[in-house]
């Protein structure tokens, strides 16, 4: 299988795991989709998969939540976001959380994490607050593609409904293309010449 076969495929989590098997990539039980991805990717282009890049599951134990204590194992539990919305709301009263915000704030985690970076919960507080900032909308989340598409459909076609953007979604998912609104709105361009 190319890099290319694999990314225009749809997959369902349960298709990727199976393929991860089969293909002897280890990971853990709470691997989320985007990053099973990357793995298969980096199979497909090396035949290796990085041992560091396997996702296993980390330490049970909790950092303790206050400004200044450093990220160890960060919690997406209920009381550590109740904590820093928490601080976000003393810093700047009234700021709504963006949608998307939690997923980049998590994956600017990982990143800090995973290059043996140094942040306390204040720099957490300080990321999140920026997303939350941020003019406009946040990047999609690329694993999303079914919830972007729909939304891009939605956003783009005039008039459109979910039942039109969800038979739109069922054809690109069909072919063997990139599955996103750009990549479907070539296609029917192309197909009503």
């Amino acid at each position: 299988m190319t890099i290319q076969e694999f990314e225009n495929k749809y997959w369902y989590m349960s298709e990727l795991k199976a393929l991860a098997k089969s293909l002897e990539i280890p990971f853990g039980l709470k691997i989320r989709k985007d990053q099973l991805e990357e793995m298969i990717i980096q199979f497909l282009e090396t035949g290796t998969v990085n041992k560091k890049n396997s996702y296993r599951s980390k330490s049970r134990n909790r950092d303790i939540l206050n400004s200044h204590t450093y990220v160890e194992n960060f919690s997406n539990k209920k009381e550590t976001w109740e904590f820093i919305h928490s601080e976000m709301d003393k810093r700047i009263p009234g700021l709504q959380p963006k949608s998307g915000a939690k997923y980049w704030l998590n994956r600017w985690i990982e990143n800090k994490l995973s290059h043996s970076e140094k942040i306390t919960y204040n720099d957490v507080i300080c990321e999140y607050i920026r997303l939350n900032k941020t003019e406009g909308k946040l990047p999609q989340i690329p694993s999303c593609k079914f919830n972007n598409f729909i939304s891009d459909y939605l956003a783009n076609e005039k008039n459109a409904t979910r039942e039109e953007a969800l038979d739109a979604w069922n054809k690109l998912k069909a072919m063997k293309a990139k599955k996103d609104y750009i990549t479907w709105k070539k296609s029917t361009t192309l197909t009503q010449r």
